[in-house]
């Protein structure tokens, strides 16, 4: 008998050990996290975890041209499950000057998901200025690591334009016929019109860690398509700060692709995860898209006029020849 529960003893403290070593391993990959099991009910908590902000930085090419500027965002909390958001951005895009400022106001359970209003105003300082506004519901749904968002609405601005006209002078000939000379008269126009229509803008994200995020998404912007990817990957900072570095990229439709990355500093009240963060304090910034609604709305024409002509003292004949010099 005691050689039996020596045995059992044995066996005991060996699965206990594993147990206890496996629980280990998957802590540290982060696999057992308060914000990755909790169910949709588990969890209850205002719609902005105490005022926060946070400024991103960024740079890179966008519908083939440069871009480089900086946005931000204030959250407030309101009362329980409401909250809002302010966000603005400035910077150049194409060797011009733009601007957008942007509101959010939502109702939110950190542990299901969010509902709420989204409005944005962007003026490119372009052709005397293009702009574009947008209104939209915007919406996220939280399941363990899994956030689905978006927003989706209504975008309508102005129509400016550029245009550039190009002469060439062809002189009147010589010899027998006397051919007449030609101006020629070219005008090309650009013109960034942006009309009334649906837009959206949809990302379905993983969060690999609590500080490391991977998305997929669908931009409708200016009536073209594309294709958005992207990723942000958080570190520590400083005390109730935090920092990321972040790259993103669309590839759509026409010039409707670009890629672009910076960092994000988080100032908040308190110590949290990347993933708290995102669904306690501060909704997705959706600026630095709107300029496609602009430049997705380009059209190029262009006209050219051809007029014959003399060098005084000879006109021109009915027959298109110049009237030959007298003797």
């Amino acid at each position: 008998m005691s050689g039996f529960h020596r045995r059992v003893r044995s066996t005991t403290m060996f699965y206990g050990a594993v147990g206890a070593t496996f629980l280990s391993m998957s802590a540290y990959a982060g696999d057992i996290s308060p914000y990755a099991t909790k169910g949709i009910n588990d969890y209850y908590g205002p719609a902005v975890d105490g005022v926060n902000s946070k400024v991103e930085p960024f740079g890179g090419r966008l519908a083939n041209r440069t871009i480089a500027g900086s946005q931000g965002a204030l959250s407030v909390p309101l009362s329980g499950p409401f909250g809002i958001q302010i966000d603005g951005a400035v910077g150049r895009f194409d060797q011009r000057g733009f601007a957008n400022i942007a509101g959010h106001f939502f109702w939110r359970n950190p542990g299901q998901g969010l509902l709420g209003i989204y409005s944005s105003y962007t003026f490119w300082d372009q052709f005397g200025g293009a702009n574009v506004g947008q209104l939209a519901v915007e919406g996220e749904y939280y399941a363990g690591r899994w956030t689905l968002q978006g927003i989706a609405g209504v975008e309508s601005g102005n129509a400016a334009s550029n245009t550039f006209t190009n002469t060439t002078i062809v002189p009147p000939g010589g010899g027998p016929v006397f051919p007449a000379g030609v101006i020629t008269t070219t005008s090309f126009t650009s013109i960034f019109d942006v009309r009334t229509r649906f837009f959206d803008q949809i990302n379905v994200k993983y969060y690999l860690t609590d500080d490391w995020v991977a998305y997929a998404g669908h931009r409708y912007l200016g009536g073209k398509n594309a294709l958005a990817l992207g990723s942000e990957y958080a570190f520590p900072f400083a005390n109730r700060f935090k920092a990321s570095a972040f790259v993103e990229a669309r590839v759509g439709e026409g010039e409707f692709r670009g890629i672009w990355g910076g960092l994000k500093f988080y100032f908040g009240a308190k110590d949290k995860p990347l993933i708290a963060r995102h669904r306690q304090d501060d909704p997705n910034i959706w600026s630095a898209d709107t300029l496609f609604s602009i430049v997705n709305s380009l059209r190029n024409s262009s006209s050219s006029s051809s007029t014959p002509f003399c060098t005084p003292p000879r006109s021109l004949q009915s027959d298109g020849t110049c009237e030959a010099p007298f003797r």
